[in-house]
């Protein structure tokens, strides 16, 4: 159907269709007029939806009732309907006895009583050929339109469409929007979590991402790792990379405290619940209310509270000793542990239903001795903090420091690291720290240093080259990009000398 550029409808109907400010509008202000206008009973507009397949019922005027927007209502575009005839030949269809007829649709919608003894159906047209929708029509019997109300369709279908264009760029518009602070958010999430955890390594970059995906959501994480690895640390990255870093962050250590005075701690008790208690204490789960509770080595906390704790995490409520009634708490968990929590539920010493809770994310933390490549960068940085702590002149570490900490396996970890470094920073007296400054803990923990015996003697170039290559690959953990930068070739070449040195029979380390 060529597009209409001339209506002729009366220019007070014209007037008011181009006063509606939006889709509803437009829609009820054309149902009103052009029933009017034809003398109907009824009168209905339907237009296509986003995806082609169904009419939906934008608006219906009744003679005496006035007009109204109804929701939900459609009918398929398939349907044996005269709104559907009508915009499938963009042309008016009319049906002269829709009382002998209980198989329309549209007449079910508009009138269910089916009243109407005639229908007309008329096509909404849009640009290029194209049908925005239909309106119907119902008539009593022996009674057809007043007036040819065709020209308001056609500036109203012009005007609903060009409401339908700006709705759709709205959305555009606002999916963009919400795109784009997705991605502000999750760059300001995982640059919080990167002022916490530090590293470069592919594990640090591995620990890193996980927490800033685990961070926007509310589920309990359950960290875990050996002693010294930095799982407070990763729990603290986790809450204030959180909705909750406005809110308290509160810490309490498991292992620490008997169970009874654990059970106080945590859930609270009312006054003179027991001996000793002079005052209500609200617990730290109601205290810590909406922010995150850290519940550090959850492995050691007695089986007679983790039934306490599992309710407090599905039912979000607690029951303070002495108290006699539940209280709602809005508290994020953070468990972390360093003890095999699957074992610890196949010895029947950890609730298997607590653990499954507890372990909808679990962010595991390597050994320090797993990510040599964070060594020296974790070394500067306390070597930062205790120099500005202690007021002491910022120092560089020599290279001898520097070999010394990489020959060392960190039994203690992070931990570990951090007291050699601020012991390092009080001791060394040059303009840098030295080895001598240095003062491991463990000496059974140094590493072997290979025999200096001039192994190149006798050595091909190309044998040399391979042993560099797989010496770096191997200090990188697999990381091929990594190892690259650190060879100075690119990382395509690299993927050429390894698979030149897998056929030749050599192993390489996988990633």
């Amino acid at each position: 159907m060529n597009p209409v550029t001339r209506p002729t409808e009366p220019p007070d109907a014209a007037t008011a269709l181009r006063a509606c400010a939006d889709l509803a509008e437009t829609a009820a202000c054309l149902a009103r007029l052009a029933g009017t206008a034809a003398r109907a009973d009824f009168c209905g507009v339907f237009l296509l939806d986003y995806t082609g397949t169904e009419l939906l019922l934008r608006a219906v005027w009744h003679a005496g009732a006035g007009a109204s927007a109804p929701c939900g209502h459609s009918l398929p575009l398939g349907s044996q309907d005269p709104v559907c005839f009508s915009l499938q030949t963009g042309r008016e269809y009319t049906v002269r006895d829709s009382m002998q007829n209980s198989a329309f649709p549209s007449l079910d919608l508009l009138c269910p009583q089916k009243a109407a003894a005639r229908l007309t159906a008329l096509p909404l047209p849009a640009w290029k050929n194209r049908s925005l929708g239909g309106l119907l029509l119902g008539f009593g019997r022996d009674r057809a339109p007043a007036t040819d109300p065709q020209p308001l369709c056609d500036l109203g279908a012009l005007l609903l469409e060009a409401h339908l264009q700006r709705q759709k760029e709205d959305l555009l518009l606002h999916s963009l929007n919400e795109d784009l602070s997705r991605l502000e958010q999750g760059s300001q999430c995982l640059r919080i979590v990167e002022s916490f955890f530090l590293g470069k390594s592919p594990a640090a970059l591995r620990v890193r991402e996980q927490i800033a995906r685990a961070a926007p959501t509310d589920v309990a994480v359950l960290i875990t790792g050996e002693t010294g690895t930095g799982k407070e640390v990763a729990a603290s990255a986790l809450h204030a990379a959180s909705r909750r870093r406005a809110a308290p962050f509160i810490k309490i250590n498991c292992a620490a405290l008997p169970a009874q005075l654990l059970e106080s701690e945590l859930f609270g008790h009312r006054k003179g619940a027991f001996s000793g208690a002079d005052s209500d204490n609200p617990g730290l789960l109601r205290s810590a209310h909406g922010g995150t509770v850290l519940l550090d080595e959850i492995g050691e906390m007695p089986s007679e509270l983790q039934a306490k704790l599992l309710r407090a995490i599905q039912e979000k409520e607690i029951d303070r000793i002495g108290g006699k009634a539940p209280i709602k708490v809005n508290t994020r968990i953070i468990a972390t542990s360093n003890r095999n929590l699957e074992e610890a539920v196949k010895n029947g010493t950890f609730r298997a239903d607590l653990y499954y809770r507890l372990n909808v994310i679990n962010i595991n933390i390597p050994d320090l001795k797993d990510r040599p490549g964070d060594i020296i960068v974790l070394a500067k940085h306390f070597v930062k903090k205790y120099s500005e702590l202690n007021e002491l002149p910022m120092k560089d570490l020599s290279a001898e420091a520097e070999q010394a900490l990489l020959n060392y396996l960190w039994p203690g970890n992070v931990r570990e690291l951090e007291n050699t470094m601020h012991r390092a920073v009080l001791l060394s007296s040059g303009d840098e720290i030295g080895a001598d400054a240095i003062i491991l803990t463990d000496p059974s923990a140094v590493k072997e240093e290979k025999a200096a015996a001039a192994p190149e003697v006798g050595q091909t170039v190309a044998g040399m080259e391979r042993k560099l290559i797989i010496d770096t690959l191997k200090h990188t953990m697999g990381n091929r990009t990594t190892a690259a930068n650190i060879l100075g070739i690119s990382i395509r070449t690299l993927r050429n000398k390894l698979k030149q040195y897998q056929d030749e029979g050599f192993d390489i380390p996988a990633l």
